[in-house]
């Protein structure tokens, strides 16, 4: 794992978080039942434009992505064919707690991203404010609408780069630590 410097401050290499990702507690709200989140961020099918996320009711969408270690989020890309069905604007809560379609559109975020047709289209890396994003467990992207105001939002891919704040990740560990247990 290599590094590069930031402003001369040595910084862990930025890499896919899709590793770190607990899919298990990988969720979205307002998810049409065959597109889900698993169809823009799972391993493979994320590659495959013939499949994606697509909203049920209206045009927003509030996904939830847990990872299973502490990392820092240095960009976002979100990648979406049907140029009047893909996101505009979105809104970035670092560690929520109990967030629902109400609090996501009044509480202020973290950081609110204006999207561009360009960006969306070819699923450009958007960087954030990296220094609101250095102690992430979990990560809300709350889809507010879509540029053709559509009823419904699609994103065929979702990335989010960054680093583990740690490099031992814990459950390794744990499983190191049983071991040497059992072998003791």
């Amino acid at each position: 794992q290599g590094t590069r410097e930031i402003e001369g401050k040595k910084m862990a290499e930025v890499k896919d978080l899709l590793s770190l990702v607990d899919s298990r507690l990988l969720e979205c709200l307002n998810q049409d039942d065959t597109h889900t989140i698993q169809h823009c961020m799972g391993q493979g099918t994320r590659e495959d434009d013939a499949v994606y996320l697509a909203s049920d009711c209206d045009e927003q969408l509030l996904i939830t992505v847990t990872f299973n270690q502490t990392v820092k989020v240095h960009s976002i890309s979100i990648k979406a064919l049907e140029a009047d069905k893909a996101p505009k604007s979105i809104k970035l809560f670092s560690n929520p707690i109990g967030i629902g379609f109400d609090s996501a559109e009044s509480d202020p975020g973290t950081q609110v991203l204006e999207l561009t047709p360009e960006q969306v289209a070819d699923g450009t890396v958007v960087p954030l404010r990296f220094v609101k994003f250095q102690a992430v467990n979990s990560l809300s992207i709350f889809v507010k609408g879509n540029f053709g105001d559509e009823e419904q939002t699609i994103i065929h891919k979702l990335q989010l780069y960054g680093s583990p704040v740690n490099t031992t990740n814990m459950g390794d560990w744990e499983k190191v630590a049983k071991k040497a247990k059992e072998e003791a």
